[in-house]
């Protein structure tokens, strides 16, 4: 996937369009940028008497998938419900079933013994847990930009299906006390490939809630059910690759119709700064001037070629390299 991002500027205000040519399609209205021959922009002006524009593009950005959930966050999700309520009610493996298929007459049809069902009716991002920022996690041995984790409510009806009433009422009363009993899924319930997510939250949905109607879903059929919800971080497997670590900071003054002078921070260290008394000593050269720091290290804008000099006795003295710092032995 691949994103070009556009800046305008213009002098008069006004609007501009911009739309992606199909690849393969080129218009005489394309342009080629960044020598990427799958991105065209096509631009048109609606007004033609602006003084200048200005089009800023930076090169596309290439999307990296993490592997980890494998777009199978629902899938674990309800994996880790049915941990969770099989341990905590309990259900037996042997003598109960767990189902998350939409309880309606045909499926109910089929049954044959105790089942637990576990229906997914609804999905919302949470207006209460949604977090910012951005963070740098290792993927692939290469770090990668992420951006926090969105939130988002699932909302369950689950629902006991027994062919003795006494059955059913001792079901869901051992699934309300599980759920009455904790506030979320706790850790060892849940999915190994969940273990970079916080645990998902638990709770049974409150009364002024929404709730599904269980009495329409089935068909007119009477039958209790209870709604939970679980709030969990969803994982997009969506990470922005990080650009290489900055070396040199530049910076260019200049004047209209006249020539640019480019200067760049050098970073400097004496060798033994505190025995040699350079500590707190004046670095000069011909644009900018510091001291040393307290570890023998000092910072200044120069030009390649620049004569810099530290003010000790006798001064130390050398030359700015075209690329990286310097070391004063």
């Amino acid at each position: 996937m691949q994103h070009w991002l556009i800046c305008v500027v213009n002098g008069l205000g006004g609007t501009i369009r911009a739309s992606r040519s199909p690849p393969g399609k080129r218009t005489g209205h394309s342009d080629r940028l960044g020598g990427r021959s799958s991105q065209y922009l096509r631009l048109r002006l609606l007004r033609a008497d602006w003084p200048h524009l200005i089009v800023l593009a930076l090169p596309p950005v290439r999307y990296s998938l993490s592997k980890s959930a494998e777009g199978r966050m629902l899938e674990l999700i309800d994996e880790s419900l049915e941990k969770f309520f099989r341990a905590t009610v309990p259900l037996s493996a042997t003598d109960i079933d767990v189902a998350f298929d939409a309880p309606d007459r045909d499926w109910a049809a089929k049954l044959t013994r105790p089942t637990v069902n576990l229906f997914l009716w609804d999905i919302r991002r949470s207006s209460t847990r949604s977090k910012t920022g951005m963070t740098t996690v290792m993927r692939n041995g290469a770090p990668q930009h992420q951006s926090a984790y969105p939130v988002v409510e699932l909302r369950y009806v689950v629902t006991a299906w027994t062919s003795d009433l006494g059955d059913e009422r001792a079901l869901l009363g051992g699934l309300t006390r599980s759920l009455l009993s904790f506030s979320g899924i706790p850790r060892q319930y849940c999915s190994d490939a969940l273990e970079h997510l916080e645990a998902p939250g638990l709770s049974m949905a409150r009364a002024g809630e929404d709730h599904m109607d269980v009495f329409k879903a089935l068909d007119g059929k009477l039958k209790p059910g209870l709604n939970i919800v679980i709030a969990t971080q969803f994982d997009t497997d969506v990470s922005l690759p990080t650009g290489p670590e900055v070396g040199t900071i530049e910076t260019a003054v200049g004047r209209p119709q006249g020539s640019v002078e480019r200067r760049r921070r050098v970073a400097g260290e004496i060798a033994n700064a505190a025995d040699r008394g350079a500590v707190g000593a004046v670095v000069r050269c011909p644009g900018d001037a510091t001291t040393v720091n307290d570890v023998g290290q000092f910072l200044l804008r120069a030009l390649p070629g620049d004569e810099i000099i530290v003010e000790l006795d006798p001064p130390l003295v050398t030359t700015v390299p075209e690329t990286g710092g310097i070391r004063l032995s």
